[in-house]
């Protein structure tokens, strides 16, 4: 889902889960979404996982409705569940309502919803200008946020301490 940069590639990624962990019976649609996930889960990079210490109080999260509440809520309403055939040996009843609870809402934080040129989002003239913006950017031949700038993680560590 990190790896997700438009809406459409979001939802099929959340339609994929719903259908394998939320179907009670295994039938056609499990077997093809779960290929879809196996597929979207291979063919991304690997995630970087930092070992960094947490505590209770880090996990909390407050949080207040997002319009992707009652879209991400029509998305997983419409995907097709298998009722009939054998049981799912995926079907968990808690996961997709906890994701749609707890992640879903803030996606486009955590998601590539916000990377890069959001011109390819619509076609008004709000997204025109966006485009234009992102293109004057990129053309800077200083470090700007078009591009992958890599930094050194302990020079910033260095100035949190100062």
């Amino acid at each position: 889902m990190t790896q997700a940069t438009t809406l459409k590639e979001l939802e099929e990624v959340v339609v994929s889960a719903t259908v394998v962990f939320s179907s009670p019976a295994s039938h056609e649609n499990v077997e093809k979404y779960f290929q879809n996930l196996q597929v979207l889960l291979t063919s991304t990079a690997p995630p970087v996982v930092k070992d960094i210490d947490t505590t209770e109080e880090d996990s909390v999260v407050e949080s207040s409705a997002t319009p992707f509440d009652d879209h991400f809520k029509k998305v997983i309403q419409q995907a097709p569940l298998d009722t009939q055939g054998e049981p799912n040996d995926y079907y968990c009843s808690t996961f997709i309502p906890k994701l749609l609870k707890h992640f879903l809402p803030q996606s486009v934080l955590w998601s590539g919803l916000l990377l890069g040129d959001l011109g390819r989002h619509g076609t008004g003239p709000v997204y025109g200008m966006l485009s234009k913006k992102y293109s004057r950017a990129a053309q800077n031949s200083t470090q700007n946020y078009t591009k992958d700038n890599k930094t050194q993680g302990i020079m910033e560590k260095s100035q949190w301490d100062l």
